[in-house]
């Protein structure tokens, strides 16, 4: 049996650079929506139980971290990474304390978000020897 398509939901309002991670993604074995609004990803994980969501913190509407802890209400087991290209230690804590998982700055490596993916993957998966 084939390994199970990681679901991944990618919260940004610059639909260029949410366009290159979803892109970089789909390499990944991954299967990538794109929400642009805080709003948006709550609808979105309503629908859907994604495996994690990458989330701009400053976003239209409902920020990040607003977005998280409502997501994180109805699905505390939801696996949110915030992205941020601003250092406000404050909302830094907000994000951590309402349950992200990690906070990458902005610009990253997509190596760093490859890790989260790696990562949930391994967790996920069946133990078994090859």
């Amino acid at each position: 049996m084939g390994q199970e398509i990681t679901k991944v939901l990618i919260v940004e309002d610059d639909p260029d650079f949410a366009e290159s991670l979803m892109i970089a993604l789909g390499v990944r074995d991954c299967h990538v929506d794109i929400a642009r609004t805080g709003e948006e990803a709550i609808r979105k994980f309503h629908s859907l139980c994604y495996d994690i969501a990458f989330m701009d913190i400053k976003l239209p509407g409902k920020n990040g971290v607003e977005s998280l802890a409502e997501i994180r209400g109805f699905c505390p087991s939801a696996h949110v990474v915030m992205m941020t290209g601003f250092s406000e230690s404050a909302v830094l804590d907000k994000a951590l304390q309402a349950g992200a998982v990690d906070i990458l700055r902005k610009p990253f490596r997509l190596k760093e978000m490859f890790a989260h993916i790696d990562k949930l993957q391994t967790d996920s998966s069946p133990t078994t020897s090859h």
